[in-house]
């Protein structure tokens, strides 16, 4: 017989109290724990309060900020977009095809320079000033002298056009693209700029790019600082990467504030409000000290611990004399309870019609109905195992199937029957492939070859009717993606676009690597579909979709393009693995 598990001291130590005792501790604790949990929702309301009445200030602070900075940065842009309408300036930066080099002619650079200095003049916050035209040729004014020789020194021989910034000026279409420092390959570095791919506004034609520099004391004018009053307030600028461009506060914290505003799930010392700026996207940004805030909420604190202690004293009075209330109507219950315990199976005790003499009633009910309920638990056991059982016994295993796939194929090449045995090859080595060990991702080889066997199959059941071209680069063939990635499409290309079509169809898949991603499409030539509602609504490629959000992110997921009489192409873009 198993021994009973000796009792703790405080266990013992409790069991040994009165029913009064007993009682009367437990309800205060009760009060206590209360009190306890109370005081700790009161003081994190407050400091929540303090937090966003915090937030709801800098906001404000912010935004105004934000909107000088926009201010000052549509001056600027507002100047450059202006030479887009001088035509002097429009036919000088088209007539770079009639000479070669890397410079504009002397009397072309003369012209440009009048252009600049209209910028440069009437903005001190300008920099620098760089014009190219679509032919490489480059023309700088510096207005901090400071550059310029090796900027013309290194395009002498370099296109400029092959920068990376020129490909982000031709995405945005004439938009002003904003960057945290210096993008030229040399010359001055100091602060930051805009790259702009300047468009002839009479016939939409692009005429070249201008690089217009900016200083970073632009950024430190905008700020407008509140009345706040945090010692610990700090503010910076970071652009869309939550890369720092700009920073004003206390210099030793910087990289401790990066680092915690970088990682805000390890964040315990800082609280941030931000805004975005329109012009620019980037975010403007004010941090203060949690420790500063959390001196505001200590009278809070003080005052939860005085009303606190209150509580306790009147809970405590409360407790004794509840708990002697209560403790003479327990000694019968409790006295029932300890004959029980020394084995008493049927209670013949007469309990009065209070609540407790109710609590002792039931009880004794409990009791003398015990061993019927005993044996009736026994029994729901018995039948549970019984159904686990035969549960069992019903689940099939996969290789049971794969031994029975084999041997009827092997009955099939004894009979001669060549369609039969390649059919149940077919379907066997695709249920292998199906089934993956139970593995939740797949080698894109793997996955084109269950399609295949897939294809196969339906071709014997459609009388070859199904084409299928595959082409998958031998760099991802073995990558990993989810399993079953192809199949519903696969499958919506057969029953829904080839098979109402008359005669054969054509499936083709792709697949290559571009970057650190992965892309198919699958393409078909049946007869299309007008509703893409219908494509995306499918179980399966709804399964599909929702699976590549799930194990992959929200960037990532499919595409459709179709029109009737013109088939349907699927596009899946999923991460490398």
């Amino acid at each position: 017989m198993e021994k009973k598990k000796q009792a703790s001291g405080i266990q013992k130590a409790w069991r040994q109290l009165s029913i009064q005792n007993q009682i009367f501790l437990s309800m205060f604790l009760i009060t206590l724990l209360g009190v306890g949990v109370l005081m700790n929702i009161v003081y994190k309301a407050s400091v929540d309060a303090i937090e966003q009445n915090y937030r709801a200030s800098y906001q404000s602070t912010l935004k105004n900020s934000s909107r000088v900075l926009d201010m000052n940065l549509k001056n600027i842009v507002d100047v450059g977009r202006s030479f887009l309408n001088d035509k002097s300036f429009q036919q000088i930066l088209e007539n770079g095809n009639k000479y070669g080099g890397s410079k504009f002619s002397s009397g072309d650079r003369t012209k440009l320079r009048k252009v600049a200095n209209e910028m440069a003049s009437q903005q001190v916050w300008v920099n620098y000033i760089v014009f190219t035209d679509l032919y490489g040729h480059v023309y700088q004014l510096n207005n901090i002298n400071q550059g310029t020789y090796d900027f013309y020194m290194y395009y002498a021989d370099k296109d400029i056009l092959k920068e990376d910034w020129v490909k982000a000026a031709n995405e945005a279409k004439g938009r002003e693209v904003f960057f945290k420092d210096s993008i030229l390959a040399v010359g001055s570095k100091a602060g930051f700029c805009y790259a702009k791919y300047m468009i002839n506004p009479s016939d939409g034609e692009g005429m070249g790019y201008m690089v217009v520099g900016l200083s970073q004391k632009l950024l430190g004018k905008s700020f407008v600082m509140g009345n706040e009053g945090f010692n610990s307030s700090n503010f910076m600028v970071l652009d869309e990467d939550g890369e720092l461009i700009y920073f004003v506060g206390n210099e030793e914290r910087k990289t401790a504030i990066m680092e915690a505003f970088s990682n805000p799930e390890k964040n315990s010392l800082y609280l941030f409000s931000s805004v975005t700026n329109y012009t620019t996207g980037w975010s403007i940004v004010n941090v203060v000290e949690k420790n500063e805030l959390s001196e505001e909420s200590k009278g809070i604190r003080l005052i939860s611990f005085l009303v606190a202690g209150c509580v306790l004293v009147v809970g405590f009075i409360m407790a004794r004399i509840i708990s002697r209330t209560i403790s003479q109507p327990l000694k019968q219950l409790e006295n029932t309870i300890a004959q029980v315990g020394e084995g008493e199976r049927h209670i013949t005790e007469e309990f009065d019609y209070s609540e407790v003499g109710r609590i002792g009633q039931k009880f004794k009910e409990m009791v003398n109905t015990n061993l019927e309920l005993s044996e009736h638990l026994m029994a729901v056991k018995l039948n549970e195992r019984e159904a686990e059982l035969l549960l069992l016994q019903s689940q099939i295993n996969p290789h049971f199937l794969y031994n029975t796939l084999d041997s009827l194929y092997f009955v099939a090449i004894m009979h001669g029957d060549d369609q039969m045995a390649e059919m149940v090859e077919a379907l066997s080595d695709n249920f292998k492939l199906a089934l993956n060990n139970g593995n939740k991702y797949i080698k894109v080889a793997d996955s084109v070859k269950w399609m295949q066997g897939y294809m196969k199959l339906q071709n014997m059941r459609y009388n070859n009717r199904f084409e299928l071209f595959v082409d998958i680069s031998r760099e991802i063939l073995q990558r990993e993606t989810i399993t079953f990635i192809f199949q519903p499409f696969i499958e919506n290309a057969m029953y829904h676009g080839l098979e109402p079509k008359i005669g054969k169809g054509k499936i083709s898949l792709r697949g290559w690597q571009e970057q650190n991603d992965m892309i198919f499409t699958i393409k078909d030539d049946g007869v299309g579909i007008d509703d893409m509602s219908r494509l995306e609504n499918g179980y399966g490629v709804r399964n599909v979709i929702e699976r590549i959000k799930l194990n992959y992110g929200e960037k990532y997921g499919v595409t459709f393009e179709s029109s009737p009489g013109k088939g349907t192409k699927v596009t899946i873009v999923v991460p490398v693995k």
